[in-house]
């Protein structure tokens, strides 16, 4: 998300106001603080058209998705003043920014990008029939995505329009790509807003408390992640931490049933991942004894080799009854390593299974069916 949001509308916010206090503004006939929001003017009716395309992994299949916009439309967004302009005697607590992030996601010229882009993805569905929960991970699936790309220069979120033809955005421009399709979809959804931490994700209702008691469940939209796990970490390792600001968009019903199951697949993953860890100590430990107990071994073989060379059957005879109960230790513990080995392996392979098929919560689920009936 870029960082200069809050602080740099603040900035405009003080300038204006200031001049508003020296009667330069309309501000001055309002009875109370107003705000000039971003907004995509009127382009250019000229035929030019842009597409972009993707393809995404969902469920089994690998999905095409091209959407074709006019290049008008996406120039006029992209050239857009991202500023809002705050009028009127502000207090430090007003509320300024639902009606900033809004604006980009409910401009109207955003209509058409809304409507392209799920035709686009309903095509890209052709021949398959997704339940409720299924079409809102499908969607979500679509715009995770979407690369993750950051642009420090950017004074302001990119419309819609932007992150769909460059197929690119950080967390605002996606987290507003992605409530807008689902708000369009009948979902009830609404914008997460972390201050603090500089980070936006997306809410779906649901039928629990949600998170942090806010009746939404969490969706990451800068990567592929499952529905209701929140973020805990960032790439730098810190950890979100901010106050949450919710920004309810849309006036859908549409609520989201399997955050039982995805929270079941992420507790299943997180189980295999730390007993990964327990077994990769234990084996190592294991190997340090078997590589020490090889070399005692050797020793001990050549000692008994050179007692034969030298005819020394007594010595050898007295010598090799313990070399052979050592080397059965050896090969017993050998064999327990064997076995801890594959059941470390098959911890590992389904914790790495589960975090390269976020896309997949149903054959996620099958997956973990059969690892738990493994553990028994």
């Amino acid at each position: 998300m870029k960082q200069v949001h809050r602080q740099y509308l603040l900035m405009i916010a003080v300038l204006v106001v200031s001049v508003a206090a020296c009667g330069c503004t309309s501000s001055l006939f309002s009875s109370g603080p107003t705000a000039d929001y971003p907004e995509v003017g009127p382009y250019e009716e000229d035929g030019r058209l842009v597409t972009s395309s993707l393809v995404f992994p969902f469920q089994k299949s690998h999905v095409p998705v091209s959407v074709t916009v006019p290049q008008g439309l996406y120039e006029v967004a992209s050239g857009a003043d991202k500023r809002a302009v705050l009028l009127g005697d502000w207090e430090e607590d007003d509320d300024w920014t639902t009606g900033y992030y809004l604006s980009f996601l409910t401009d109207p010229q955003m209509e058409l990008v809304y409507s392209a882009t799920a035709d686009a993805l309903k095509t890209g569905a052709s021949g398959t029939s997704y339940s409720s929960d299924e079409y809102l991970e499908y969607l979500t699936v679509y715009v995770q995505s979407l690369a993750y790309d950051t642009s420090p220069d950017e004074a302001g979120p990119k419309f819609p329009v932007e992150t769909v033809v460059e197929t690119a955005g950080d967390c605002d421009d996606k987290s507003i790509l992605l409530a807008g399709l689902l708000s369009r979809e009948g979902y009830n959804v609404s914008l997460f807003y972390f201050p603090d931490d500089s980070h936006m994700a997306v809410g779906v209702a649901s039928d629990e408390s949600g998170f942090r008691g806010s009746g939404y469940l969490f969706i990451e939209t800068t990567n592929v992640s499952l529905v209701g796990i929140p973020t805990e970490k960032f790439e730098n390792g810190e950890a979100l931490t901010s106050d949450l600001f919710v920004i309810p968009v849309g006036n859908g019903t549409k609520e989201y049933g399997k955050a039982d199951e995805t929270r079941w697949i992420e507790r299943a993953a997180a189980e295999a991942r730390l007993r990964a860890e327990t077994e990769g100590a234990s084996l190592a430990a294991q190997e340090d004894e078997l590589d020490q107990m090889k070399r005692d071994l050797d020793e001990e073989n050549a000692a008994l080799s050179r007692l034969k060379r030298s005819g020394d059957i007594r010595g050898y005879n007295a010598a090799v009854d313990a070399y052979n109960r050592r080397v059965a230790e050896y090969n017993q513990l050998l064999e327990e390593y064997r076995i801890s080995y594959a059941v470390y392996l098959k911890d590992v392979e389904f914790a790495n299974f589960v975090a390269t098929h976020l896309y997949d919560r149903p054959g996620l689920s099958d997956a973990v069916t059969v690892w738990e009936r493994g553990l028994g």
